[in-house]
């Protein structure tokens, strides 16, 4: 009997040595796929960031123009109200682009204080 209790003892060691040696293995396949699974996120954050970048660039190259095709808009409002000589044109001009009337008054009026 004392045998067999050895040879339980063998085989157990055994078995615990095969697990240990499994479960070593299986960690580094783990950390392996944590290491390359990082790395892709990484690079898939930098292409968002990069997407995000290029959008505000695109963004702002937009509202220049739009907001110069507004003025240009604005000045074929004027033209086109002083053309048909028409009052209710022109004051619905005067009033869509009043702050636009309010800065040439103001820099007329910053000329007109500056001193030679």
């Amino acid at each position: 009997m004392l045998t067999i209790n050895l040879f339980a003892t063998d085989a157990l060691s055994a078995t615990q040595t095969g697990l240990i040696i499994v479960l070593m293995i299986l960690a580094i396949i783990l950390v392996l796929y944590t290491i390359i699974t990082l790395r892709k996120v990484g690079i898939a954050a930098k292409k968002v960031d990069y997407f995000f970048e290029d959008l505000t660039y695109k963004s702002e190259i937009l509202s220049a123009t739009v907001d110069t095709v507004e003025r240009v808009s604005n000045y074929i409002d004027i033209f086109d109200a002083f053309a048909k000589r028409n009052v209710k044109s022109w004051v619905k001009v005067a009033t869509k682009n009043k702050d636009i009337f309010y800065k040439m008054v103001e820099k007329l009026r910053d000329f007109a204080n500056t001193e030679d």
